[in-house]
């Protein structure tokens, strides 16, 4: 068997409208209905991505996950445009490359992972 991967991640969001469309600008994720207060996009690799519709968000509660990107500089400034916060900078990872944190508009971390 393979080594296992992420298969789906479930973001909480307070407002499934204005983080459908965060995600939307901010990384071309096309979220589609799938029941009662849950959005899904379905990636063509095999990944998909839910949003759930949740009345509070704990910073902190939630798994902090990486997208990968090809320039971390202009996802943090695209995330800020869009209502977004920067937790963390751009980093350097010693030998892979470099990671920076966001919050999107309802709080929660996610990741950014750029190569060398």
């Amino acid at each position: 068997m393979d080594t296992p991967l992420i298969g789906h991640v479930e973001i909480p969001v307070k407002d499934l409208e204005k983080s459908k469309k965060f995600f939307d600008e901010l990384f071309g994720w096309e979220f589609k209905a799938f029941g009662n207060g849950y959005l899904l996009y379905k990636s063509h690799s095999g990944t998909t991505v839910g949003l759930k519709k949740v009345d509070k968000i704990n910073k902190g509660d939630t798994t902090i996950f990486h997208i990968v990107v090809d320039n971390i500089e202009e996802y943090l400034k695209k995330a800020e445009k869009l209502g977004g916060k920067t937790e963390r900078t751009k980093t350097v990872i010693p030998v892979y490359g470099y990671y920076a944190l966001i919050n999107d508009i309802n709080g929660n971390t996610i990741g950014l992972y750029q190569t060398h």
